[in-house]
């Protein structure tokens, strides 16, 4: 392929797709303070700083300017001309390092780099990824993905498990932790989405046997009418160290027609850090 993809960490594609098609990944940093020393995934680390009592806060910060220039640098010796997808613009600076680090290339390679912003992350951001690798495979050029990839609607919605992370997180007004906390009592939980790039509650549901039904709910009143006119709907999905809760919401997902699940993966830290261990999210295009 003539055309590349980068992406930031929080884009979320399994390693085996990231190395099939050479994607540069731009990481975000992580300092796990206390919690450096605990075993297992990062969310198996905050679990049991909490059973131990040790301070669970792990702070994080997107990916450089110069993170992005090395990474386009690598791609540029590789592809002629390369897509970079970041998490929304809207919660995150990441969109704009790329940008600078694209000013900081020789001249003529600028041209050779188109940043996106996704305006979505997790699942959501890698579905606009793995929508611009199609594209390239389709032998379209640069302008025509750009079109394309203006035109496509990504659609994300999650749900936690323990509000006490979105207070931790500190990316919600203050008075929306406290108010989970109090619906949480009456068995009520907020569907979280993503809306013009922000976090926003997109829906309420009570009663909720696990978080995978939950989404499937949402997930399967809003595509109805586009599956019933026979669009076929691609999904990904991530969680926070919670694969059963993944896979039991895939076969949900496969039960219906026109479906089909991209990928599932673990949500990386800088985006489940602020929902929680064992948060779900779900995330699909017509």
């Amino acid at each position: 392929m003539k055309i590349g993809l980068v992406a930031d960490e929080a884009f979320d594609l399994p390693q085996e797709i990231i190395e099939k098609y050479k994607i540069g990944v731009a990481k975000f940093k992580v300092d796990l303070q206390e919690l450096k020393d605990l075993p297992g995934n990062i969310y198996q680390k905050t679990r049991e700083a909490e059973k131990r009592r040790i301070s669970s806060t792990v702070k994080t910060s997107q990916p450089s300017i110069n993170d992005f220039l090395n990474v386009f640098k690598e791609k540029l010796n590789e592809f002629e001309e390369i897509f970079c997808v970041t998490i929304s613009s809207k919660i995150s600076g990441t969109y704009n390092s790329a940008v600078q680090a694209k000013k900081f290339l020789q001249k003529e390679l600028q041209d050779k780099v188109h940043v996106i912003d996704s305006l979505n992350g997790s699942a959501g951001e890698g579905l606009v990824a793995l929508e611009i690798i199609e594209l390239i495979k389709d032998n379209l050029n640069s302008q025509e993905i750009n079109n394309k990839i203006e035109e496509s609607k990504t659609k994300l919605l999650g749900v936690y498990h323990d509000p006490k992370w979105l207070e931790a997180s500190g990316r919600f007004p203050r008075f929306v932790p406290a108010i989970m906390q109090r619906v949480e009592k009456m068995s009520i939980k907020p569907i979280i989405g993503m809306k013009n790039g922000k976090l926003s509650v997109t829906g309420i549901k009570r009663n909720i046997t696990d978080l995978s039904s939950a989404l499937f709910e949402e997930f399967e009143k809003a595509t109805r009418v586009a599956r019933e006119n026979g669009k076929k709907i691609v999904v990904g999905i991530t969680h926070a160290d919670d694969i059963s809760q993944a896979e039991k919401l895939k076969e949900m997902v496969l039960s219906l027609k026109n479906t089909k699940v991209a990928f599932i993966n673990l949500t990386c830290f800088p985006i489940g850090g602020h929902i929680g261990p064992n948060s779900l999210i779900l995330a699909w295009q017509e």
